[in-house]
């Protein structure tokens, strides 16, 4: 050992130096931490962050407050108190900064020794933010150390920021429940979303004034508890964590994850496609693309388009049904064939195969009872094994997070439903005649069982070839605080952990036999898309709706349904199907009615885009979404009344268009006109921008029919295309090698 060589010794401790250089920051004169692409400032003493600079603009998103700017919030918890602290409540007492060989640079800041309500030292506050040497977001990290001997912690806050967004001054983009993500133009109010949730299926959002972008994300691979919270009206953002053993006596936060925050140049795209490049390094996509599974059904795969409806599927008397209301519902018996043959019929006409979401099959009444969904209905095996054998994906509804605690056994149910601090139920109420639906905690594997029992005799006794668990995907992370349940009380990750085990004991059943059974829940949770055949988008047609999730996730998991009046106008129909299909949706999920004599242009729309969706899976199931294509010229913008968002008048394009890529490497844009006349659409594509390095491309139409060859092109493709009204095309770019 004494023979090492002190020429080589030297070399490593000077490599070591060049590594990392760290340098005490003077903290009564606040600092600056900047690369090439964007400044933080963080005020003096207190450090709060009171500018943030895109130095690619010069713009400063951060403006000045009244008071001290903030960059972190804790508050505690006992009982019903939460007293609160932020980085202004003491000093900073030690700050730092590491830089790295490669540019990248660690600003450390620690608050220590906190005293707080009669206790000395209990409490220690440390934030990290790294900023990279090639981008201007940041890193950001807190930890919590709480040694009191009365206060538990309830919630920590980190990046928390003052002065930020202006009202009106930033469009908001985030994902949203059942729909591919809002676009909140000049946006103002109040979002607080939970994650993980259907109700914020990923886990990021940006604020965008022009090209001055801020990218918000949470990188949580473990999918704690969180929330998102954005006020516009009061100009605070906020990261909030939720500890786990809430307001337990001692309870702490370890950093568990760095949020990404910070300004970048660029719309929603960017941030998008910033966001994939995490999202498919996560156990969610670990088992890659669809094409890459063999425990991907495949008639999932293959689906036209959706139905849904009860149990009676046209009323003799020809009246029209409501399936919103359960109470209308009629269960009346009859011969199995004869009763199926609306479904029959409809799968002869549309010349596609037919995916059916099935309410009201079970004596129960909707909403109530649950989950006593068996027995179902007479002659519901015999209807089930007729539609299977001709080709349909049967997916029946059940609810699998909820038990009406109005059953007679709810004693069995009630230790392993959520409960609150006080040990209340979190019951939910839907509508009156409903049940008192009360979720139960995904952590119990008595109500894994009981919801999959319910699975195992819809597949293996009656037939079905998928199913839809209702709310699951779609529920937020609800804070149980039952001390039986044997996980942290609160806040943790028991709840992602908990449905993922429940949903993986569905697939055990799912898979039995050589079986290729789907599962499906509503709205889309990214957490589970691993485990999760189809997700349900429940949201209406609204101007306000971007693919966000698609542009992210296509190619990794299947959104399905176009969810749309059929009884209002062409226009309303024709852009809810027609952009649904553009944006690589299963289309549909209207009710039976549809094939009334009356529908039938739209009908004729909507078998037009499933049987365009049937000849391009190689796209919209299989491929990458890359963005909406900008025309060239101009492009009529029409208005129409929208639900989605709120009842509200909006302003859509006539047409609209979507680029997509195969796996193979070819390009094609799907193009939609949603107006009863004539539209041209002109557009340049630049396909090196997507790795192509091919200089000739041959350019053909794909139709239901087959392939029409239309032209060959070079690098950049400039085209127009004429659609003629109603129509949807899709024209592909292949590299001629």
């Amino acid at each position: 050992m004494r023979n090492k060589n002190p020429l080589l010794l030297l070399v490593f401790l000077l490599i070591g130096i060049s590594t990392l250089a760290r340098e005490k920051i003077d903290l009564s004169k606040g600092f600056t931490l900047e690369n090439e692409y964007a400044r933080y400032e963080f005020e003096p003493v207190g450090l709060g962050l009171s500018a943030m600079v895109d130095l690619q603009s010069g713009f400063n998103h951060i403006s000045p407050v009244e008071g001290d700017h903030l960059l972190w919030k804790v508050v505690f918890g006992k009982g019903i108190q939460r007293p609160e602290i932020d980085n202004n409540y003491k000093p900073c007492t030690y700050g730092t900064v590491i830089k790295k060989s490669n540019g990248d640079q660690v600003l450390i800041l620690e608050w220590n020794d906190l005293r707080f309500w009669e206790e000395d030292s209990i409490c220690a506050v440390k934030v990290t933010i790294k900023l990279p040497a090639d981008n201007g977001v940041a890193k950001w990290n807190i930890s919590v150390s709480n040694l009191s001997d009365y206060w538990g912690l309830w919630e920590v806050s980190c990046p928390a920021v003052n002065g930020f967004p202006a009202a009106g001054a930033y469009d908001l983009a985030y994902p949203d429940t059942g729909i591919g993500g809002m676009l909140r133009k000049n946006w103002e109010g109040t979002l607080k979303k939970r994650s993980p949730s259907g109700f914020f299926p990923m886990q990021f959002l940006t604020l965008n004034a022009g090209t001055n972008g801020v990218y918000l994300c949470s990188n949580d691979s473990e999918s704690r508890a969180k929330d998102f919270y954005v006020n516009a009206d009061q100009k605070e953002l906020l990261l909030t964590r939720y500890p786990e053993n809430m307001a337990v006596v001692g309870s702490d936060l370890p950093g568990y994850y760095n949020v990404s925050f910070g300004p970048y140049q660029g719309n929603w795209l960017e941030a998008a496609y910033r966001y994939r490049e995490w999202a498919l390094q996560q156990e969610w996509t670990a088992k890659g693309p669809i094409s890459q599974r063999p425990d991907f059904p495949e008639i999932a795969t293959n689906v036209g388009f959706w139905v849904r409806d009860t149990w009676i599927w046209d009323y003799p008397d020809g009246t029209p049904k409501d399936t919103g209301d359960p109470f209308t519902w009629r269960t009346d018996e009859g011969d199995p064939h004869e009763m199926n043959l609306p479904f029959l019929n409809a799968m002869e006409r549309m010349e596609v195969p037919i995916a059916f979401q099935w309410y009201g099959w079970h004596h129960v009444l909707f909403d109530n009872n649950y989950p006593h969904f068996l027995p179902p209905l007479k002659g519901f095996k015999e209807r089930v094994a007729e539609l299977v054998d001709a080709g349909a994906l049967i997916v029946p509804y059940i609810n699998g997070l909820s038990a009406d605690s109005k059953i007679s056994d709810w004693h069995l149910f009630d230790p392993h439903a959520i409960k609150d601090q006080a040990g209340g139920l979190h019951q939910k109420f839907y509508r009156d005649g409903a049940g008192r639906l009360t979720p139960m905690c995904p952590n119990q594997n008595f109500w894994h069982y009981s919801i999959n029992n319910v699975v195992d005799s819809i597949i293996n006794v009656y037939g079905a070839n998928g199913i839809y668990m209702d709310e699951i995907s779609c529920n937020s992370h609800e804070l149980c605080f039952n001390p039986d349940h044997r996980h942290p009380l609160g806040g943790g990750r028991y709840w992602a952990d908990g449905y993922r085990d429940l949903y993986r004991k569905t697939l055990n059943i799912a898979h039995q036999n050589g079986k290729e059974v789907a599962i499906t829940s509503e709205s889309a949770n990214e957490i589970y898309f691993d485990l999760v055949t189809a997700n349900l988008f429940t949201g209406r047609p609204t101007d306000y709706e971007i693919p966000l999730l698609q542009t992210v996730y296509a190619g990794y998991t299947i959104f399905y349904a176009s969810r749309c009046d059929f009884r209002g106008s062409d226009l309303l129909f024709n852009f809810g199907v027609g952009q649904g299909f553009i944006d690589g949706k299963q289309i549909g999920w209207m009710d039976f009615d549809l094939f009334r004599p009356e529908f039938s242009k739209k009908v004729e729309f909507l078998k037009n885009c499933a049987k365009h969706r049937m000849a391009t899976k190689k796209y919209l199931v299989f491929g990458r979404m890359w963005e909406p294509v900008d025309p060239i010229n101009k492009v009529p913008v029409v208005e129409e009344e929208f639900r989605g968002g709120g009842l509200h008048k909006g302003s859509v394009p006539a047409a609209e268009a979507r680029l997509w890529q195969a796996e193979d490497g070819d390009l094609a844009i799907f193009i939609a006109n949603y107006v009863d006349q004539e539209i041209e659409f002109s557009y340049n594509i630049d396909t090196e921008k997507y790795g192509l390095d091919a200089t000739n491309f041959q350019i053909a139409e794909i139709t239901p029919d087959g392939n029409k060859l239309l032209s060959k092109g070079g690098k950049t493709l400039s085209r127009t295309e004429t659609l003629g009204p109603g129509q949807v095309k899709v024209v592909e770019f292949s590299p001629i090698k």
